[in-house]
């Protein structure tokens, strides 16, 4: 390991005291803390992925997933918030040099975005003027930018594409551009702060619109050249940690908890030796088979080729098997700690919550495990985040 990212973990680690502190506060407040969202700053979150140019920490997206998953391990909605936070500049290489420099010139650069519902960009002189009602924004709390998917109208007309489907664009903008609303009230992943905001006729310049999927970015940085087939990677890798942490409490428990029944201590009984081997086997086995697909597909990308359907449908079913996995190994500790599960003051029942959010996801639904399947027969795939 170099010694740049030995830094980089040591740094990441440091972050565990703050989020344990605080993750109580975040599901309260229905966001991320300002004590994590500090360090998040401080430890230059934001900005992990980028390359040096843009002062960023350059690291590859392999090492990026091992970081996401002990990070996600400390607390799910922190994880998420350190994932999305980190890996949203991945969309931005449709903007000039210039601009990416100016977005990301200091470590507070946090970018929020929304692909679902669309809204409305009427194009004229010089850019568009978006209108909207956008959801799913992680992180736009702490955010300075935001970026809101949208249908482009020529006046009243959608556009369309030579083979006939809606053009749609991201179109970059200040947060104060858009209203923050408070309708983040779900049962779990409460700290992510993943809301709505809604956007009432903000002007974009031309130069601050990305292509949401299918970008192909002219900069020679690897990082903005990755697939949509990303999109999936980086979320999974918060189910794991979750899923780590359900682990490690239930290892703790067993050798405290004596079950009321038997008189026996839980590491003794039967079925909970079983879940917790079981557990970890998924674990392991989920990290090692997502991490060795998305290998591939790097390499490809590193090396400037396109990246095969085969290749970015092998990524698309292991991410898919491994958040099913998450969620079962988190169920079988819920279920092996017995009634002490139940108890807010143990971390079983926020893993539950918090891992079954996750894979409500659409890139960890079965729905791209079906998309897999489509390749296996010699079908297309037919959604763009593949």
């Amino acid at each position: 390991m170099s010694e740049k990212i030995e830094h980089i973990w040591k740094r990441t680690r440091a972050l565990r005291s703050t989020i344990e502190a605080h993750r109580d506060e975040g599901d309260g407040l229905h966001h991320l803390p300002d004590a994590i969202a500090r360090a998040f700053v401080e430890a230059n979150v934001y900005r992990l992925l980028l390359p040096s140019a843009f002062g960023g920490e350059n690291i590859d997206p392999l090492t990026y997933y091992d970081l996401v998953e002990e990070v996600s391990s400390y607390d799910g909605s922190a994880g998420w918030n350190y994932s999305i936070g980190s890996s949203t500049p991945v969309i931005l290489g449709d903007l000039s040099l210039a601009r990416l420099g100016a977005i990301f010139a200091s470590p507070d650069s946090c970018v929020a975005a929304s692909a679902s519902p669309p809204g409305r960009a009427v194009e004229g002189e010089g850019g568009y003027r978006v209108t909207g009602r956008f959801a799913w924004a992680s992180g736009i709390h702490q955010a300075r930018w935001v970026v809101a998917n949208c249908f482009v109208f020529d006046g009243d007309q959608m556009r369309k594409s030579a083979a006939g489907l809606p053009v749609a664009l991201g179109l970059l903008m200040p947060k104060q551009d858009c209203k923050v609303l408070d309708t983040w009230h779900v049962l779990g992943m409460r700290g992510t702060g993943s809301t709505e905001f809604e956007v009432d006729g903000a002007f974009v310049p031309k130069d601050m619109a990305v292509r949401f999927f299918g970008a192909d970015s002219q900069h020679p940085y690897p990082i903005f050249h990755l697939p949509p087939t990303y999109f999936g990677y980086n979320h999974v890798s918060v189910m794991n940690g979750i899923a780590r942490s359900a682990l490690a409490a239930l290892k703790a428990l067993a050798n405290t908890k004596t079950t009321a029944m038997t008189r026996t201590d839980l590491r003794d009984e039967p079925q909970a030796q079983y879940a917790v081997a079981k557990a970890e086997a998924m674990i392991e086995a989920n990290r090692l088979a997502v991490k060795e697909s998305f290998r591939e597909l790097w390499a490809k990308v590193v090396a400037g080729e396109s990246v095969p359907l085969a290749t970015r449908a092998r990524l698309r079913r292991h991410v898919g098997h491994a958040a099913e996995c998450a969620v079962e190994a988190v169920q079988l500790c819920y279920r092996a700690a017995g009634g002490t599960a139940i108890y807010e003051a143990a971390p079983f029942e926020r893993a539950l919550r918090d891992v079954n959010a996750a894979a409500t996801h659409i890139t960890t639904r079965r729905v791209m495990m079906k998309e897999a399947g489509r390749v296996a027969f010699g079908l297309p795939p037919q959604t763009p985040l593949f």
